[in-house]
């Protein structure tokens, strides 16, 4: 049979992160990934938690049952509560829903307001399971450069001045994936305000802004937010564990309400069972101290690459230095090719994920790659640098 796919579907590709851990053998070291490392699942609560929830005939029953859409309403209270206490994000006029993981907020949403045609104005590098949902929405993408410290703000404007049709700024605003940069005070309230300027909503992404290893905190967009234009996107999977798939979306009631609906029609709900778990665990344990112990894991795991990398690489090839988050950003000197390189590593059994595959047009060539140093081991670091290096030489003397 001869089938016939829809026009959405035609030109979408599958992930080449995934594609590429399809590949990843036991014995291969993986820097393409972007897996938060098993050291920092809290095993022993959750597992006390699932057992006590089993052993309550009558409660797991319930728990074992269909959910609301809206999500678990004590993990919600939680999670709002945390999040509004803590980090002054949520106003009075906003809601909270559970979703299946971060990125099923952001299909959500684009599901609710993006037409096919419609602009969505994301980072250049972005994360490519953004650009893939995006993608399927029939948006049309345009990029604007990353800089070190946030979206160039010239190029932002310009972009909402001639686009036709823009609907949301797509945004990562802490240690973002895949640069590792994060956008400063200053750039959070002009992106902010150029928004309010043109009349459209930002989609604030914020995954890893609690795996911070130095500097200051810096104030979610989402709580300088005073109208409702700020969707803020976030998820349990860097701190509790991924597998979970817990995710959730603060935003305007009415919105929210429009991503309920949509959720409706794609899953009904969330996982109930882990949404109970994840809830038990918030409350009878200290969530900051078991992201503490994160911290110091993922911090030393940073030092050590970075510093493998400036004692190993040549001086033409730069890379960022996170204050936090999973990712390091590569650069490779003018006119090479993060592929060709990727090419080469991953026959030396170290994966390693080409730059052109965070950008809008990934036919296009990039100079960078991305590396992650959540998943491997320190002795992985230690020998999967060797190995970048021996690379990067040989392919520079190519």
């Amino acid at each position: 049979m001869e089938f016939h796919f829809s026009e959405r579907m035609l030109t979408l590709k599958p992930s080449v992160i995934r594609e590429i851990l399809k590949s990843v053998t036991p014995d291969m070291i993986a820097f393409a990934a972007g897996n938060p490392s098993t050291d920092t699942f809290p095993i022993e609560e959750m597992g006390k938690i699932a057992g006590s929830l089993f052993a309550d005939e009558k409660r797991i029953a319930g728990i074992l049952q269909y959910g609301v859409s809206e999500g678990y309403q004590p993990l919600r209270d939680v999670c709002l509560k945390r999040m509004r206490e803590k980090y002054q994000t949520g106003g009075d006029c906003d809601e909270l829903i559970i979703t299946s993981g971060g990125q099923q907020a952001i299909d959500l949403l684009t599901k609710a307001v993006v037409d096919p045609g419609d602009t969505v104005i994301v980072e250049g590098p972005s994360f490519i399971g953004s650009l893939n949902t995006f993608r399927t929405y029939q948006a049309h993408l345009v990029s604007v450069p990353m800089q070190s410290d946030g979206m160039d703000l010239n190029a932002l404007e310009h972009a909402l001045k001639t686009e036709k049709n823009v609907k949301i700024i797509y945004i990562i605003s802490t240690f973002q994936n895949p640069s590792g940069y994060s956008t400063s005070l200053e750039k959070r309230h002009a992106i902010l305000e150029l928004a309010r300027r043109y009349d459209v909503l930002i989609l604030e992404d914020n995954p890893y802004f609690e795996l911070r290893y130095e500097g200051d905190y810096i104030p979610n967009i989402k709580s300088l937010d005073t109208e409702g234009r700020v969707v803020y996107a976030g998820s349990y999977s860097k701190i509790l564990s991924a597998g979970i798939r817990l995710g959730y979306a603060i935003g305007h009631k009415d919105l929210i309400a429009k991503l309920v609906i949509g959720k409706q029609a794609t899953d009904v709900h969330t996982n109930l069972f882990f949404q109970v778990v994840a809830a038990e665990y918030m409350t009878q344990y200290d969530l900051d101290a078991h992201i503490e112990k994160a911290r110091n894991i993922y911090r030393e795991k940073r030092d050590l690459m970075l510093s493998c990398l400036e004692a190993k690489l040549p001086d033409e090839v730069t890379f960022s230095r996170p204050q936090g988050g999973l990712f390091v950003w590569m650069d490779l000197p003018e006119g090479s090719d993060g592929k060709d390189l990727a090419a080469m590593t991953v026959k030396q059994k170290v994966s390693i994920v080409p730059g052109n595959c965070f950008m809008v047009d990934d036919t296009k060539v990039s100079r960078g790659v991305r590396l992650n140093f959540s998943m491997p081991s320190k002795a992985q670091i230690e020998q999967g640098t060797d190995i970048l290096a021996a690379c990067v030489r040989e392919y520079l003397k190519k």
